[in-house]
């Protein structure tokens, strides 16, 4: 992250710290029955607190106790004057902050500027681009079905043995290279007791399941072939594999992934379309002389 966005990222916290100091942060808040309180059409007019010459608004504690909600979860009613009383902080602290002129300096004032110029640029795009850019459960799945073979995952079907040192191990591996049965010595000295009465059957697993060192020779094996022995943070592991396949994912289990990807593709094309047709209708000038 960059000067800029760290600025943004403290000045955040402090805004929020300032609302937030009295209400108790380190002891969490409370959780209310009624998130928000009912709100008559005059009532925005209504003057909840003071600050010398300045008046805290109903509406104002309302917008704010909002925001805070959104940010923290529910806050019980016996907390709203504590929230009154961080929007009191917070004015104290921009009172003073215009008692010392920082308005008026040139820094501050091209920051805000800034910031006034970010936040306009930012609602436009949310309004004309963010909330037209939508994806349906049916595009999502439409996506999917033309494009299984993205899907798809190698799996392998494993068997392992595993024990607790590197001798007990290579004496099991010993005897299977002598044709002893994988399943009945997996029953009798496998340490896993997951997979040992099962004849150490995993089943099929996919990249991701297991710990990198089980994967990599797993998946390196031909069928029906005995590994060396591996050793991870569990203890010592002789694999045989079985079949390898690839198998297409379910789509509940990549439904997220499509619609983020379909959701970023619209946004971005969406934007292209509004940024073309707004550029069409303005007049612009590069002056390239001026740049040397």
């Amino acid at each position: 992250m960059g000067r800029g966005g760290e600025s943004k990222v403290r000045m955040r916290h402090w805004v929020v710290m300032a609302a937030m100091l009295v209400i108790g942060v380190s002891g969490g808040l409370c959780v209310a029955s009624s998130g928000f309180p009912a709100t008559e059409p005059s009532e925005g007019k209504r003057v909840v607190a003071r600050v010398n010459q300045v008046e805290i608004t109903y509406e104002e504690f309302t917008k704010r106790l909002e925001s805070l909600q959104k940010e923290r979860g529910p806050i019980a009613p016996g907390q709203f004057k504590d929230v009154v009383r961080g929007m009191i902080q917070e004015e104290i602290l921009l009172q003073s902050a215009m008692a010392d002129g920082l308005d008026q300096d040139p820094a501050v004032k091209g920051r805000l500027e800034q910031a006034r110029r970010q936040v306009l640029i930012e609602e436009l795009v949310k309004r004309k681009v963010l909330a037209r850019s939508q994806v349906t459960d049916e595009e999502a799945r439409q996506m999917y079905e033309d494009n299984k073979p993205l899907f798809s995952t190698d799996t392998v079907q494993v068997r392992h043995i595993m024990l607790r040192t590197q001798a007990e191990a290579e004496g099991v591996l010993q005897e299977l290279r002598e044709g002893k049965d994988f399943a009945e010595l997996a029953k009798v000295k496998s340490q896993d007791p997951g997979s040992a009465g099962k004849g150490g059957d995993l089943g099929a697993i996919r990249r991701g399941m297991t710990v990198p060192e089980f994967e990599e020779e797993a998946f390196r094996l031909k069928e029906g072939e005995l590994s060396p022995v591996i050793r991870t943070q569990y203890g010592y592991h002789i694999i045989k594999a079985g079949a390898h396949a690839a198998v297409v994912q379910p789509f509940d289990e990549v439904k997220d992934r499509i619609r983020q990807s379909l959701l970023q593709q619209k946004q971005r094309e969406t934007f292209t379309v509004f940024m073309a047709d707004l550029e069409k209708k303005a007049t612009t000038q590069i002056f390239e002389d001026q740049l040397r």
